[in-house]
Parts: structure tokens; C-alpha cells; sequence
């Protein structure tokens, strides 16, 4: 079964469809280890698309070329340099996959959902806490973690060092969860060591 959300399973099919015949059936091989034997092209994009364990790790396969996502990504009016580099045209591919997602993540500012420390160094890591939602369907729950540095030239200016992102999805979540206001699990210890 596909790891792959239905906009990356059309996006990979029809990169698949710009590649040469004899490189999607080599393209099978590799994503099945060659467990799976196709006698046409559409048995083997429908084996690749259901072995692929996700879509970064399918658009960085040798055999999908720079200049095949490139074409991809201007078939789909994409505007990207044409000097762009393969890991950047990758990542522009993620980003059109998954801008149709419509997450919002709706942070719990209250003093169980916010923390901030600083260290004697300068990093600042601030822990938030909140749900996640669809349209009017909450999906979960998130913690995540910024240790941010103020930029040496500007003062009113901060660069983010880390990322730390925790989220539980609505089945994983208890009943008395879903009814509490989300807070955070990490201690002002937890932060002290992130920022060391």
C-alpha cells in the first residue's frame, strides 16, 4: 500500500510519464529490490508508486533527473531558476505537494502552552503547545521547540538554530486530551538542555 498522499501519488505519476521507458522499468527494480516482476509501464508506476516509502525519497532516485522535475515543476507553472540545482527543485516539489494540505496549527498562548528561556549564550528557545486543524476538523495535537539567536548585524533581527516538533494525531489522543487545553510536556529543564 502507498505511503503517499493522493497529490504526491499524481505528481509521481506523471514525472514517471516524462522518464524514458527502460528508466521506469529500471526505476522498479530499485524501489522493489526487484521483488516484484511488470510486464507493461503502468504495472511498473503503479509498483512504484506503492513501494516509494515517500516522496523526497522518490524524487532524490537517480533516475529521476534534475531536468525531469524541472519539467515537471514548469509543466505545473512553477517558476524555479534554470540554474537550480536538483535538492532545490526537490524541495519546490514538496512544497507544491503538500500547499494543498490547509493546516492550521492554533497555539495555546496561555502560560500551560508557552514557554521561553534564554541561556547565558545568547539562545533563546521558546516551547509552544496548541491543536491542529482543517477547515472545522481538529486533527491533533502539537509541541514544537524554536532555538532562536539574534543576528549579530541586526539586533531587531533572529535566526532560527533548531526545530524540535512533536505532534500526536486525533486517534492517539485519550478522551480527557481531547477535552483539556494542550499544554506542554517539556520542563524549563527539557529547554535548558536543548539550549546547551
Amino acid at each position: 500500500m502507498s505511503r503517499l498522499s493522493s497529490a504526491e501519488v499524481k505528481g509521481c505519476k506523471q514525472i514517471l510519464s516524462l522518464l524514458a521507458a527502460e528508466d521506469v522499468l529500471a526505476l522498479t527494480d530499485t524501489v522493489t529490490g526487484r521483488a516484484i516482476t511488470v510486464t507493461s509501464i503502468q504495472e511498473a508506476v503503479a509498483a512504484i508508486v506503492a513501494y516509494s516509502n515517500n516522496a523526497e525519497e522518490f524524487l532524490k532516485r537517480k533516475k529521476v533527473h534534475r531536468d525531469v522535475i524541472f519539467k515537471y515543476l514548469a509543466n505545473e507553472g512553477v517558476v524555479t531558476p534554470a540554474n537550480a540545482e536538483k535538492h532545490q527543485l526537490i524541495k519546490k516539489t514538496l512544497e507544491l505537494w503538500s500547499s494543498g494540505e490547509k493546516l492550521l496549527f492554533c497555539p495555546n498562548t496561555g502560560s500551560q502552552g508557552l514557554r521561553c528561556i534564554a541561556s547565558r549564550h545568547g539562545l533563546v528557545a521558546v516551547a509552544v503547545a496548541g491543536t491542529i486543524h482543517r477547515e472545522h476538523a481538529c486533527l491533533g495535537i502539537f509541541e514544537q521547540v524554536f532555538g532562536i539567536i539574534r543576528a549579530p548585524l541586526n539586533k531587531n533581527s533572529w535566526k532560527i538554530k533548531f526545530i524540535h516538533l512533536k505532534i500526536r494525531g486525533q486517534n492517539t489522543l485519550s478522551g480527557q486530551e481531547e477535552l483539556t487545553t494542550p499544554a506542554l510536556t517539556y520542563s524549563t529543564s527539557d529547554l535548558q538542555l536543548l539550549c546547551s
